[in-house]
């Protein structure tokens, strides 16, 4: 299933973005990725059922992990 458009917001400067630089599927998830052009935030947004689920960001002291830090249901 292939999701439309989607404003999302950077989860550290706030600033709308609407195109991913990349979209994957992830085993039961589509999956957008985003750079923000305002602060240069690495984020993904995951969706299921073409409904928001979480979103991941780089984490800049572990290595360049991702680590979970927002819901929104």
């Amino acid at each position: 299933m292939k999701i439309g458009i989607f404003m999302t917001k950077c989860p550290n400067c706030k600033k709308e973005l609407t195109n991913p630089k990349k979209s994957w599927t992830f085993g039961l998830f589509e999956v957008q990725g985003y750079l923000c052009d305002n602060c240069g935030t690495d984020f993904r947004e995951y969706f299921k059922a073409g409904k928001h689920s979480f979103t991941l960001k780089r984490a800049k002291r572990a290595g360049g992990r991702y680590v979970k830090i927002h819901f929104r249901v």
